[in-house]
């Protein structure tokens, strides 16, 4: 009895497929509850943000809004953009000196309060890598799961002011000053092809410039018979506002000055003295340095005076109404590295802010 006993517990420890034990179904569920990470039943914070995005002139060819938009969302997981938002982001994309793009970045809250700022540059004249960087800092800037706050509430200034501030991003000033020298060849103004100098001052804009030049011809000499010896030429001050774009620029030119003609062993009768002329400028800008660059241009110069060398036998020469001009002019940039002073904001000190 006591082994046939034996025998059937041995049988019943060989059966395949039989478990030896099983844990009540209580303590099962218990354990998955403690080794599965809690998480919380609401969905995380979104940020919502209007956007307003601006292309300075000469900045055209950059990308458009879509693509900042497109890579904030990708960046996010979700568009952030939202007409009704409270928080509007402001930008700037715009052409600096050289080939350099810049951009500012602007978060304004429903009081119009500017709560973060950036300033960023692309030097290799790469404006999809600029606005890349721009979805990156207004990611950072939006996101409520890096726990990044637009910007501390100003608080009163500590008493060492140096031991809590930070510099704010510093800016170009505009307008920059240039100055130039240039020399012409001039064509169907004057009897003669002669030369030309000119010295040039120049307000400049990232995309603009407003220039003043000073314009002398140099005399051209006209034979009359054999003895006599005519020489005319030219003193302006000329008035030039300036498209650029890149390395292209176009203008627009007022000239006015004085007509100077005199003449040996002949007499000059009715020689008109003032001279007026107008007409279009264009040509390309090679940038050197921040400090150096050449111009080199083409003006066509329609003349709005009367010009013409008489004597008292009659008109012994009188131009055609339009004539033209091909300069090359070094200009030196007086102020390559002048910037607004930078503004010193200070930052809170306490639980959320940075060590």
């Amino acid at each position: 009895m006591a082994a046939a006993s034996s025998s059937n517990t041995a049988a019943r420890a060989a059966a395949p497929g039989r478990p030896r034990g099983r844990a009540p179904a209580w303590l099962v569920a218990a354990a998955a509850a403690a080794l599965t990470p809690w998480r919380a039943g609401a969905a995380p914070p979104r940020a919502a943000v209007q956007l307003e995005y601006r292309r300075a002139p000469g900045t055209e060819r950059c990308p458009d809004e879509g693509l900042l938009r497109e890579e904030m969302a990708r960046q996010l997981g979700y568009d952030p953009v939202e007409p009704e938002a409270d928080l509007l982001a402001r930008t700037l994309v715009f052409r600096g000196p050289g080939r350099e793009v810049h951009a500012t970045m602007e978060l304004h809250d429903a009081e119009g309060s500017v709560t973060w700022s950036r300033h960023l540059v692309a030097y290799n004249d790469d404006c999809r890598e600029l606005v890349m960087n721009m979805a990156l800092s207004l990611r950072v800037a939006l996101d409520p799961s890096l726990n990044v706050q637009p910007a501390p509430v100003p608080l009163p200034a500590p008493a060492d002011p140096d031991e809590a501030a930070v510099e704010a991003p510093v800016r170009p000033a505009w307008p920059r000053v240039s100055v130039g020298l240039a020399g012409s060849a001039v064509f169907g103004i004057l009897p003669d092809t002669t030369a030309g100098t000119a010295l040039h001052v120049a307000l400049r804009y990232p995309s603009f410039s407003l220039g003043l030049e000073g314009h002398f011809q140099w005399p051209s000499a006209v034979q009359v018979d054999r003895d006599g010896l005519v020489s005319t030429w030219i003193a302006a001050a000329n008035a030039i506002p300036c498209s650029q774009i890149r390395r292209l620029f176009a203008c627009a030119f007022v000239s006015i000055g004085a007509v100077t003609s005199s003449g040996t062993n002949i007499e000059l009768v009715n020689t008109p003295s003032l001279w007026l002329a107008t007409g279009p400028r264009a040509g390309v800008e090679m940038q050197f340095s921040d400090r150096i660059s050449v111009q080199l241009y083409g003006d066509l110069v329609l003349r709005l005076t009367e010009l013409r060398i008489e004597s008292t036998s009659g008109v012994l020469w009188a131009p055609p109404a339009s004539g033209g001009l091909v300069g090359l002019r070094v200009d030196v940039n007086l102020h390559p590295r002048r910037e607004a002073p930078a503004r010193r904001a200070p930052v809170a000190r306490g639980a959320g802010a940075p060590h």
